[in-house]
């Protein structure tokens, strides 16, 4: 597995993580407040913070502001395009466990 494999496969373990995922669900359709969100999902704002940060870093959910007046956001376009990756990269993890079975 490649570097940018590992990195792709540690992006979608965050985007899939139960807690993370229904938080990203609710801002799939428009930013939302911290205070909405952390009392939804009984977390404190630095909680909140905390579990999104990988994917703030990384671009895909956007933050202005700070503690309960910050607005998060989902970028849609580039979550799009991780999960096009995501699809492509288990057809090869397929492909690749497939023709381990025909070699041995």
């Amino acid at each position: 597995m490649t570097e940018s494999d590992e990195h792709t496969q540690k992006i979608l373990d965050v985007v899939f993580d139960e807690k993370i995922s229904e938080i990203l669900a609710e801002m799939e359709s428009s930013p939302k407040k911290c205070e909405f969100l952390t009392k939804k999902f009984q977390l404190s704002p630095n909680d909140l913070d905390e579990k999104l940060s990988f994917l703030i870093q990384h671009e895909f959910v956007g933050k202005t502001g700070s503690n309960y007046e910050a607005e998060y956001f989902v970028d849609s376009k580039k979550l799009a395009e991780l999960m096009e990756t995501a699809h492509n990269f288990e057809n090869v993890d397929e492909g690749l466990a497939k023709m381990d079975s025909y070699l041995n």
